[in-house]
């Protein structure tokens, strides 16, 4: 798990210029995919 903001912030920019380099959705469409996969982190965090 990231120690601070910086490397989480860090981490999301990485994350969205694979998700936009790698698929081909348009930016207005990765927020859904993007999205259900926040929930379902937040979701196994609550959880455990």
């Amino acid at each position: 798990m990231p120690a601070n903001t910086t490397e989480i912030e860090k981490r999301l920019w990485e994350a969205a210029d694979d998700l936009r380099a790698n698929s081909k959705l348009k930016s207005s469409e990765y927020s859904m995919p993007v999205l259900g996969l926040i929930f379902l982190r937040y979701a196994d965090y609550k959880f455990e």
